[in-house]
């Protein structure tokens, strides 16, 4: 009868239930292993990059109802200061730093992320010339499994890349157009000396020549 069959179904549904549970605990218990792993590993990338008061953590809480990851709701989180409470990565204002936050997590992954292009815009806003080196050295690990598009001011980061474009403003009849022109390697050399030093010497020509053979 009806009951019965209601019975049977409800029997089989709680045996699934506690099987997905126990499947859950198991995909939980690996993600608290793993996120010290990842955690502890981001906040050396963040050390190099010289965000040495900042700190990556892993939220990792077990809900009552399913979702895709199992029973775990999973957050990033982080705090900049020492003092500042941890708060969620995307609740992160500045772009430089969050810009170098997804570097340190981008190099961490760099082997498994299936993501084929990222953008970093704003990312040597506010660091030293030992950073923006390390900076470069990263995005270049990256490169070499992702395409990366970068936005930058700093020749240390401009000297690693394989195509380099100037972006300039025109005016023309009193209208102001924006352009992107591909610099060819002579240009590139130039582009990385002027920003470099802030004007064409043959000094800043000639360290430029060395920033590019370091590629």
């Amino acid at each position: 009868n009806s009951d019965e069959y209601i019975s049977e179904l409800e029997t089989k549904l709680n045996k699934i239930e506690n099987q997905m549970r126990s499947i859950a605990k198991k995909m939980n218990d690996i993600r608290l292993i793993k996120s010290k792993e990842l955690s502890c590993r981001i906040n050396s990338e963040l050390q190099d990059l010289e965000m040495k008061k900042a700190e990556f953590q892993i939220s990792i809480r077990e809900e009552e109802k399913f979702n895709v990851n199992g029973l775990d709701n999973i957050e990033f989180l982080i705090k900049t200061n020492v003092g500042d409470e941890f708060k969620p990565l995307i609740k992160i204002a500045s772009g430089g730093e969050m810009s170098r936050i997804m570097l340190a997590i981008k190099t961490v992954l760099a082997d498994v992320d299936e993501v084929p292009v990222i953008v970093f815009d704003e990312i040597d806003t506010g660091i030293s010339g030992k950073a923006s080196k390390a900076v470069s050295e990263k995005m270049k690990i990256i490169s070499n499994k992702h395409q990366i598009l970068c936005i930058t001011h700093n020749a240390n980061i401009a000297a690693k890349a394989d195509y380099n474009y100037l972006i300039y403003k025109k005016i023309e009849n009193d209208n102001t157009e924006t352009n992107v022109k591909l610099l060819n390697e002579d240009e590139t050399i130039n582009e990385i000396a002027r920003i470099s030093s802030g004007e064409l010497t043959q000094i800043a020509i000639e360290h430029a020549k060395e920033m590019r053979k370091a590629v």
